[in-house]
């Protein structure tokens, strides 16, 4: 069998948004870091990445330090319409899940928004037999393979025949069980006396672990901690390429892809320096030597809260580091997500890739750079 001239393949085509300006504190409805942020809602990975500082701000060392998940193995999907979780945890705070270790192109697969929209991505066997209402996806309208359900559980109104009929469909053997990845967020208290302001994130575990032991099978509900893995590297004797929105004279930027390409090579420890000849890598513009970059990383479950935080704390860090060239940020989504910005299909064909990063400067000065699927069959 001849080898394939794999040089010859073409890379996967992605959609890429990109984003300058100047961070505007007195906008913040039109701040588009933080929409950005807001709409992405189920994050595996965060990577900072700090050029020429000493040493990682305690802010951000200790901002995801109560970040754990919670895993919930052999679950129906009708404990997700019961009454006492949606009045407990739905309405109240906000709510994500995401099915754990499926793949989206072949598998069924689920996820709970915290607006409280339960998404199904289900293989055509398991939509026909449900008896639903969905759509087809609109990566398979060619074949009917897979197909998209959604249910607004905030809008249930239990004691009715379209709930009950809801309740029905979600308990089929030919749906089956899931394992799925869930993280809670207490509501806000209004103030100090406020009962919520006493509430725990894990008692959404506890219900699980309490709630579902009057099953027949009480045995094969479990629920497991998942810590959040940090892992922190530094970089050393670096020339890191210059950001900037103003150009100067006598000066040359590089572009903003060739920027976050940088970017992710220092996160994967990849050697930079131009000597090698057979991997050698080059970007056009101008450098600045410094001498490490500190990078850390976060791999767990993260909402958009989470990202935020660290988002304002890396702001926070820049106030104090004012010499540094940039702070750099990379948030990766799960790639078997059913959706990735918004309420948008996630794309399976090729890498399921969706994800962002933000650079920015001391001058206050912003890149957002937004990557996903193009939405198109591969030919």
């Amino acid at each position: 069998m001849l080898c394939p001239e794999v040089w010859r393949f073409q890379a996967p085509v992605h959609e890429i948004l990109e984003k300058i300006g100047t961070i505007d504190r007195k906008k913040p409805k039109k701040n588009v870091i933080v929409n950005g942020i807001r709409s992405h809602h189920f994050n595996q990975m965060i990577t900072i990445i700090l050029p020429d500082v000493t040493s990682i701000p305690p802010t951000l060392e200790t901002i995801l330090a109560d970040s754990d998940h919670y895993l919930v193995r052999n679950i129906s999907l009708q404990s997700l319409v019961a009454r006492p979780f949606i009045e407990g945890f739905i309405k109240r705070g906000k709510f994500y899940a995401v099915s754990f270790r499926t793949r989206l192109d072949t598998e069924d697969c689920v996820v709970v928004t915290p607006g409280g929209t339960l998404v199904l991505h289900l293989n055509k066997e398991t939509y026909q037999t449900l008896g639903l209402e969905g759509r087809v996806s609109q990566f398979a309208r060619k074949r009917n393979s897979k197909y998209v359900v959604q249910i607004d559980l905030k809008t249930l109104q239990p004691e009715t025949k379209h709930y009950e009929r809801i309740r029905k469909c979600l308990s089929r053997e030919t749906l089956g069980r899931f394992d799925l990845q869930i993280t809670w967020t207490p509501p806000e208290a209004c103030n100090s006396t406020d009962s919520s302001a006493t509430i725990c994130p894990s008692s959404v575990a506890s219900y699980f672990a309490e709630a579902l032991a009057g099953e027949l099978e009480p045995t094969a509900v479990k629920v497991e901690l998942m810590p959040t893995v940090v892992k922190v590297h530094q970089e050393y004797g670096l020339k890191v390429p210059e950001f900037s929105l103003i150009e100067q004279p006598g000066k040359e930027y590089c572009s903003a892809g060739e920027l976050i390409e940088y970017m992710g090579m220092l996160a994967l420890s990849c050697d930079t320096e131009e000597e090698e000849y057979l991997n050698s890598y080059d970007f056009s513009g101008d450098r600045v030597e410094i001498g490490n970059a500190k990078v850390m990383h976060w791999k767990g479950f993260f909402t958009t809260a989470h990202v935020e935080s660290v988002y304002r704390a890396l702001l926070g860090a820049l106030e104090r580091e004012s010499h540094v060239p940039w702070l750099g940020m990379y948030v990766h989504g799960f790639s078997d997500s059913p959706i990735s910005f918004g309420m948008r299909e996630n794309y399976f064909h090729t890498d399921g890739d969706n994800s962002f990063a933000v650079v920015v400067n001391p001058k206050e000065e912003y890149l957002w750079y937004q990557l996903v699927g193009n939405n198109k069959l591969p030919k």
